[in-house]
């Protein structure tokens, strides 16, 4: 059998010696403590510092944390320790242990048993994005689409297929502005099982596939127009106002703006979010009804009342 080499024996050995990451903790909230740290301050370091420590054993091998050296935390190891930590812990959580074992490396630097700082070269995880913001109030995308279809009398630029197939666009594709006033008459196409798509980025490289729904109001929003104007070149914005000039930003968001108003729903949208949070909402919605249809249609059918006896 062949021997293992002696620079990775020695290498092993190197790396299982030196001072047990443990005691080192406890060195550095004792030294915290010493500081005036509080009791709650020093709690949290103690979790955040033993509970990577721990998932860094568990990737060495080690069956105890207790065994594990201080050679054995390198930026890799800690980047990947991490990792695992930031699978079940809120991105807070993970922002504050991340600045513990900085902390900690720094008090070893100072103390000459530590040469660098790996948290510096490890690369941080990535935080999950934010979890979408929804519009309260209840039946939103049923009220919105109902405003839109009865637009404001005394608007000079009221046009009520457009406004539907605009809403609905945005609530059921989660496409943002830029994305749609850059859609022109020829980004509607039809796929090989004839299902209407909209093509999207510079290089036609992405196709959102619309619903048969979306598409009936898409195509009643194009026969207005093309009674009003008839025809026209593809590359025509897909959007336009009463002027027939291309909507803008601003005027997509008034007129989103203005519907959440009629709507009587201005108040329970998060601020900031009063377009990005129109998918986001119509997809919950549109979940929540299918989860009822669902749940009806799974639900055991009641019992049969019994037979009286004869």
């Amino acid at each position: 059998m062949a021997q293992p080499a002696a620079s990775s024996i020695a290498t092993r050995r190197r790396r299982s010696s030196g001072p047990r990451v443990g005691e080192l903790i406890d060195s550095f909230l004792d030294q915290l403590a010493s500081g005036g740290a509080s009791t709650h301050t020093l709690g949290a370091y103690r979790r955040d510092l033993r509970g990577v420590a721990d998932r860094l054993a568990t990737a060495q091998g080690l069956d105890d944390v207790s065994r594990l050296r201080l050679p054995q935390v390198d930026s890799a190891a800690l980047e990947a320790a991490m990792a695992t930590w930031a699978t079940d812990h809120a991105p807070a959580s993970v922002a504050r242990a991340w600045a513990a074992w900085s902390s900690f490396f720094n008090y070893l630097i100072s103390q000459g048993l530590a040469r660098a700082n790996p948290t510096e070269a490890a690369e941080r995880p990535k935080p999950p994005p934010p979890a979408p913001k929804l519009i309260a109030g209840g039946d939103v995308s049923e009220r919105l689409l109902s405003a839109a279809a009865m637009p404001e009398p005394s608007s000079s630029s009221a046009w009520a297929e457009r406004d539907v197939a605009l809403v609905a666009t945005l609530g059921l594709t989660g496409l943002g502005v830029s994305e749609l006033l850059s859609l022109s008459l020829g980004s509607l196409r039809r796929d090989s099982s004839g299902g209407l798509v909209l093509v999207t980025g510079t290089a036609g490289q992405e196709q959102v596939v619309l619903h048969p729904g979306l598409a009936d109001l898409i195509d009643a929003y194009l026969a207005s127009r093309k009674a009003w104007l008839g025809s026209e070149s593809p590359d025509a914005a897909f959007f336009i106002d009463a002027s027939a000039q291309p909507m803008t930003s601003s005027k997509v968001q008034y007129l989103i703006q203005r519907l959440y108003e009629r709507s009587g729903l201005d108040n329970q949208v998060p601020g900031g979010t009063a377009v990005q949070a129109l998918h986001a909402t119509f997809a919950a919605e549109a979940l929540a009804h299918w989860a009822g249809v669902l749940r009806d249609a799974l639900a055991p059918p009641a019992p049969a009342g019994r037979r009286r006896a004869r």
